[in-house]
């Protein structure tokens, strides 16, 4: 599902969890899982993905919106890169600061 932060300051969703994908470097997109445990991709109006150049400049949006808690996702593709299994390998999952928690 998608949305907009427009949608969101709105209260038209409530934000359970706030996931932070690192793409690469310094490169980030956002989405919320709301109280229905479905998750929303955050888009802009026309409908393409946000993307951040560092956690704290994707974390400043959501500021007031009272998020519970928020996660770092990391995929690797080391395995791939080395050759590997081409199996599927877990994200790693980093709990970080709320973005009200936040002190910039």
């Amino acid at each position: 599902m998608k949305t907009t932060l427009d949608a969101l300051h709105k209260n038209a969703i409530r934000i359970r969890e706030l996931r932070l994908r690192s793409l690469e470097y310094e490169l980030y997109m956002v989405s919320v899982v709301d109280d229905l445990g479905q998750e929303h991709r955050v888009c802009d109006q026309q409908g393409s993905p946000l993307s951040f150049r560092s956690q704290l400049a994707a974390k400043k949006p959501f500021k007031g919106l009272g998020v519970a808690k928020t996660l770092l996702v990391h995929d690797s593709p080391y395995n791939e890169m080395i050759g590997v299994s081409h199996g599927k390998v877990d994200a790693m999952v980093v709990a970080i600061a709320n973005p009200d928690q936040d002190y910039s």
